[in-house]
């Protein structure tokens, strides 16, 4: 069965299912929509450098569910879904004043009407197919509302285990922040078995004037797991959006990173790790939308590629006129570890304002050999000199963070060093 015909599968059975008569018209809509644009090929500016034919490997129907809860889930507040349903027996809710964490499954069933505004589709946001596959198909996924003045105390982590449940699995996430909220959200995307399978995401976050969001974001996907995500950010006056996006592992990922800075005195920082080895392709997008003067972003993206691994970045940044007073920084680095690794580095720079202040480089390299040189004179085996450098130049991705979330994640890139 190809993937579009599990996909109309999956359409018909999700709209058989109960349901209020405006999401069945959204659901059918999207259907509609994504019929009409087809996924994405070798034509699509931005999937030049990234087929989806791996696409057909994904089998129909669905796998087990695993019976127990797998070792290693993060510790304190945390939302457990696999085959893109919430298992609550798994997941264990925040308690602090002032923020609401619900199921989109139970909110479209308790008060669906609460929803219908917030997931209509921006008019603005860039219309991709898989979001209007995911706009389709989703059933289930997170709602996190904080209040005015709100704080979450410690990360909420929302963990999705692929591979199990649906083969093609559908994810959405909604983000709401009110003024002079904190919230940081940790998602990891971990893959269970050796089968294809094949995750959706769709988040939207809605930051008001003066509040804050720090998103991390770990990819550690099956080899056979291929991960299409869109992440749509909008940033409202003196408000401030963090983002640390690591790939880890997984066949084919794909992760688009949309930022309207809309307000005047928004501040964005995206900081992302790409580690791909033999038979893995990773490809981020980012776009920053600069609507409006006395915004800031920033973003640094690096990249360990080896075996036959290819990575791809795109990162563009629009200044929009009127948007005067703009400060914006753009940096991709990479390192080819070895002959047959391969890296597509994309920069963008779009200025329709003046009196701004906007630079951005891309560089592809190697290893330095006078570095290795110099830690091997010191007694250091290739190996683990190798691993040093490596090392140092992943732990920008990580930078902002503290505590276990940081970690976590570095024991996640260190363990992939080796594999490289």
């Amino acid at each position: 069965m190809s993937a579009l015909a599990q996909w109309q599968a999956q359409h018909a059975r999700v709209q058989d299912a109960p349901a209020a008569p405006w999401l069945r018209a959204l659901r059918a809509d999207a259907w509609q929509r994504f019929a009409a644009q087809g996924l994405p090929g070798r034509r699509d500016e931005d999937w030049k450098y990234t087929r989806l034919n791996t696409l057909e490997r994904v089998p129909a129907g669905t796998a087990p569910l695993p019976q127990t809860a797998p070792a290693g889930l993060p510790d304190g507040a945390r939302l457990v879904f696999v085959g893109g349903r919430l298992v609550s027996a798994w997941s264990q809710l925040p308690a602090a004043v002032g923020v609401t964490v619900t199921s989109l499954a139970d909110a479209l069933a308790a008060d669906g009407e609460a929803l219908r505004t917030r997931l209509r589709a921006d008019a603005s946001a860039p219309a991709r197919a898989f979001a209007w596959l995911n706009d389709a198909l989703f059933e289930d996924g997170l709602w996190l509302q904080l209040a005015p003045e709100a704080r979450l105390d410690g990360p909420l982590h929302v963990v999705h285990l692929g591979g199990a449940g649906n083969a093609s699995s559908h994810l959405r996430l909604l983000i709401d922040l009110a003024e002079h909220a904190e919230a940081q959200v940790v998602e990891h995307y971990l893959g269970l078995g050796a089968e294809p399978y094949h995750v959706n995401v769709l988040a939207q976050a809605t930051l008001a004037p003066g509040a804050r969001l720090r998103h991390v974001k770990l990819l550690a996907e099956g080899a056979a797991g291929i991960h299409v995500g869109d992440f749509r950010v909008r940033v409202g006056r003196d408000a401030r959006f963090e983002s640390h996006l690591i790939a880890a592992g997984g066949g084919l990922l794909r992760q688009d990173l949309d930022v309207d800075l809309g307000e005047p005195g928004g501040e964005c920082s995206l900081r992302g790790l790409t580690t791909a080895g033999s038979g893995e392709h990773v490809d981020f997008h980012t776009r920053i939308e600069h609507r409006a003067p006395h915004c800031r972003s920033e973003e640094t993206y690096k990249g360990l590629v080896g075996g036959n691994g290819r990575a791809v970045f795109n990162g563009r940044v629009h200044v929009h006129p009127g948007a005067d007073k703009t400060d914006s920084a753009m940096t991709c680095a990479n390192l080819l570890l070895s002959d047959r690794a391969e890296v597509d580095a994309k920069p963008e720079l779009e200025i329709y304002a003046d009196d701004v202040k906007c630079s951005h480089g891309a560089t592809v390299g190697q290893l330095d050999e006078a570095q290795l040189f110099y830690l091997r004179a010191r007694g250091i085996e290739l190996a683990a000199a190798r691993a040093l450098l490596m090392t140092a130049f992943a732990r920008d991705a990580l930078t902002g963070l503290d505590g276990d979330v940081a970690a976590t994640l570095a024991a996640r890139v260190d363990a992939r060093l080796p594999m490289l």
